[in-house]
C-alpha cells in the first residue's frame, strides 16, 4: 500500500556500456540468474561508416587540469560516513513515538472488513513523516505508545493505482481503509565517538590523526586515480556533436533498451509497461529519454574514436580476444557460454567483439586524457 517509488527519469542517461565496467557490472549483466531479455537473436545491426572527426568536434584534451586537493569537508564526510556504518540500533522499548522517529511497526489492513493483496506487513521500520505510505498512515502512528495497537482510518487517494497496470491497486481508489498498527518500539541510531579506540579496532590505524593523514592520502589517490574520467568528461561537455550516424544511435538505443527491459525482469516486472508505470514514466516519455541518452553514449563513442584516430591508439582483434577470455575466466564460465548470454541479452543490438573493442578503445583513450592531464595538490 505504499506509494509508487518516483525513480527520475535520469537513470536512463546511465549506461555501463563505456565507462569500463567493472566485474560486478559485467557479472550482474551478463551471468544473472535470467540474463534473457525481450530482445530477437540474430545478426548485430550494421552500422554505417563514418568519419569521427567529421561528426564531432575535439576540443583540446592534453593538459587537462584536474584538481586533486582535498578539503577538511572532504575528510569529514569520510568520518560521517565510518561512523555511521559502526553505528548501532537502539531499541526503545517504552514511549512514544514522534514526528520524526524512526519505528518498527506490524499492521493489517482492511477495506470493507477484509484483508486486502498488499496491504498487511511484520517488522516494517519507517521514518513518521516521510514514509511513503498513503495520506493520514503516519499520522495516526504519531503518539502511539510502544506495545500499543490501534485502528488508524484512512482513505486511499482518488488516483490511487491510476498509473500502472495492477487492477487490484485500482479498485481501491477513493475507498476508506482501517489499518490495526502495533507499535514494537521505537529505533534510535546510535552514533559512536571517534576516537583512538575505535579507529584501531575498526582501521588498520592506531590513532584518529594517523586515520586523519590516511583518508587524506586515500581521497587524493582516488582523484588521481579518476583523473583520466574527469578530465576526459570535461572534454566531452565541451565537444559538440555535427551530426549522428543513424545506425549508431540505433544501435546504443537498443543496447540500452535491452538492458533496461532485463532491469525490470531483475526488479520482478514481466511486463515492461507495468516497470515504466511504477518509475511515472509513459512509453513516449520513456522512448525520449531512452534517445536522448543513446545520443549521449554515441557522442561518448566518437569523441574517443576522433582523439584515437589522431593519437595513432587502437585496439586488436587478440586484445578484444583476450579480454574476452578474461572476463570468462572470472566468471567461471567457457567463451561460448558467455557469448550465449550476451547474444541472449543484447540480441541484435551489438556483438560483443564490437563491445569490447568499444569499451578497451574508450578506456585506452580516457587513460591516455589522464596521463596527459594537469594534477593540482
Amino acid at each position: 500500500m505504499k506509494r509508487k517509488a518516483v525513480m527520475i527519469s535520469a537513470f536512463l542517461a546511465a549506461s555501463l556500456m563505456l565507462t569500463g565496467c567493472s566485474w560486478n557490472d559485467i557479472k550482474a549483466k551478463f551471468t544473472g540468474e535470467d540474463t534473457s531479455a525481450p530482445v530477437a537473436s540474430g545478426s548485430a545491426i550494421v552500422i554505417e561508416d563514418y568519419k569521427p572527426e567529421e561528426c564531432v568536434t575535439v576540443p583540446e584534451y592534453k593538459g587537462i587540469e584536474v584538481d586533486c586537493k582535498i578539503s577538511d569537508e572532504d575528510i569529514q564526510a569520510e568520518i560521517d560516513s565510518f561512523l555511521a556504518n559502526n553505528s548501532t540500533e537502539d531499541k526503545i522499548k517504552k514511549g512514544k513515538c514522534k514526528k520524526g522517529d524512526m519505528v518498527n511497526i506490524d499492521y493489517v489492513g482492511k477495506v470493507d472488513g477484509e484483508a486486502f493483496d498488499n496491504g498487511s506487513a511484520t517488522d516494517q521500520t519507517i521514518t513518521l513523516g516521510s514514509s511513503g505510505y498513503i495520506d493520514g498512515f503516519d499520522d495516526g502512528v504519531v503518539g502511539m505508545k510502544v506495545g500499543e495497537t490501534k485502528d488508524i482510518n484512512v482513505t486511499f487517494p482518488e488516483d490511487y493505482g491510476k498509473d500502472g497496470q495492477d487492477e487490484e491497486m485500482k479498485k481501491l481508489a477513493g475507498k476508506p481503509a482501517v489499518f490495526t498498527i502495533t507499535l514494537n518500539y521505537i529505533s534510535e541510531t546510535k552514533m559512536p565517538k571517534l576516537n583512538d579506540k575505535l579507529v584501531s579496532e575498526k582501521t588498520e590505524y592506531k590513532t584518529v590523526a594517523e586515520y586523519k593523514e590516511g583518508t587524506r592520502k586515500k581521497l587524493v589517490d582516488d582523484k588521481k586515480m579518476n583523473a583520466g574520467q574527469t578530465a576526459y568528461g570535461e572534454v566531452e561537455q565541451k565537444a559538440e556533436v555535427k551530426k549522428y550516424p543513424e545506425t549508431l544511435v540505433e544501435s546504443c538505443k537498443s543496447q540500452l533498451d535491452a538492458y533496461y527491459k532485463y532491469t525490470a525482469k531483475q526488479y520482478g516486472y514481466s511486463d515492461f509497461k507495468t516497470f515504466l508505470s511504477a518509475m511515472q514514466m509513459d512509453e513516449a516519455t520513456y522512448n525520449d529519454n531512452l534517445l536522448k541518452a543513446a545520443q549521449s553514449i554515441a557522442k561518448t563513442q566518437m569523441l574517443a574514436e576522433a582523439i584515437a584516430a589522431k593519437e595513432n591508439i587502437t585496439v586488436t582483434d587478440e586484445e578484444i580476444k583476450a579480454e574476452i577470455a578474461n572476463v570468462a575466466k572470472q566468471a567461471e564460465q567457457d567463451e561460448a557460454e558467455l557469448k550465449k548470454n550476451f547474444e541472449d541479452l543484447y540480441g541484435q543490438a551489438i556483438t560483443i567483439e564490437r563491445y569490447y573493442k568499444v569499451t578497451l578503445l574508450t578506456n585506452k583513450v580516457i587513460d591516455f586524457v589522464g596521463e596527459n592531464a594537469k594534477i593540482i595538490e
